[in-house]
């Protein structure tokens, strides 16, 4: 057994290595014994790669269709994936994270989890989420665009906050930030009875002190962040996108404000939108997800609109 384990820090610059090299000297060894190094090269235990650049989104992406795990280290509140650093670094943040490590990333990626299903293959592989074997699971998101729930109901799963939804009024109200909804949460299948019925009489005393908000907001974020960069099943296979209008969440961010306006424009494929935009692909897909979400994205196969 190896005495060090080594972190590849990729595509970023000295200061951010300087820092991690500083927090693991505090650190300490592992309970193991082990300690930890820093390099600057591939192959590491533990691999975090910044993508703020084009250079290293693109040294990511190429990672992940490998089979890796690669740690994104980012200031991109919207950057998809399913292991995250935020810039500026946090000392917590990073050392929690080398506490979660178990396996070196060169190990078979089947050993460790299910791979998805590939759904086309021009250059780029676009990873379909999976369908749950209950019809009755599903992601928050996904609920949403169902219209599961008429009536007011409250969500509380464990590990959320509280949220109240009322699908009639087009709102919903949360007594936080919205930093407090993790994508942790939008990801996790949850089953229709976890929304609570709420009374019309009730309804005004539970939100009495919370915050309204559009409904379409909580279907915007929940549909970017139900997949970690997967396509959404009715999106996968030939199909053609296009929006019917631009999302206003979307046009707060440029990288998707820019996908908006090249499908607003004329309906394409999604390799076509990837060749297009330039963007991620894992970007793209959090994107058509969140859109079909809202109920703004039309989806045509062999000229038939199927959904939207």
């Amino acid at each position: 057994m190896p005495e060090t384990l080594k972190v590849s820090v990729l595509s970023a610059g000295a200061r951010e290595r300087t820092v991690m090299r500083s927090l693991l000297a505090i650190a300490g060894s592992r309970d193991d014994g082990r300690g930890w190094q820093v390099t600057e090269e591939q192959g590491g235990d533990l691999t975090v790669v910044d993508v703020d650049s084009q250079e290293g989104e693109t040294l990511w992406l190429a990672l992940r269709e490998r089979g890796k795990r690669p740690v994104a280290l980012t200031a991109r509140r919207d950057f998809a994936a399913d292991r995250v650093l935020r810039k500026p670094l946090r000392s917590r943040a990073f050392l929690d994270l080398l506490k979660t490590f178990d396996e070196p990333e060169d190990q078979d990626a089947s050993q460790t989890e299910t791979q998805p299903e590939i759904v086309a293959e021009n250059g780029h592989q676009w990873l379909s989420m999976e369908r749950p074997a209950d019809s009755g699971m599903a992601t928050l998101a996904e609920h949403l665009r169902r219209q599961t729930w008429t009536s007011p109901v409250m969500l509380q799963p464990s590990g959320w906050p509280r949220l109240i939804i009322d699908p009639g009024s087009g709102s919903w109200f949360f007594d936080g930030p919205l930093s407090d909804m993790k994508p942790q949460m939008f990801a996790q299948l949850i089953s229709a009875d976890d929304g609570h019925p709420v009374s019309s009489s009730d309804l005004v005393a539970e939100v009495e002190s919370e915050v309204r908000r559009p409904l379409r907001e909580l279907k915007w974020f929940a549909g970017l962040a139900q997949s970690r960069g997967r396509l959404h099943p009715d999106l996968a296979g030939e199909a053609t996108f296009m929006l019917t209008q631009a999302p206003g969440e979307a046009m707060e961010n440029d990288r998707f404000a820019k996908l908006a306006r090249i499908l607003i424009r004329a309906p394409m494929g999604v390799d076509e939108l990837h060749r297009e935009s330039g963007e991620a692909a894992e970007n793209i897909a959090a994107f058509l997800n969140a859109c079909y979400t809202t109920g703004q994205l039309l989806v045509s196969r062999q000229a038939e609109v199927v959904g939207y």
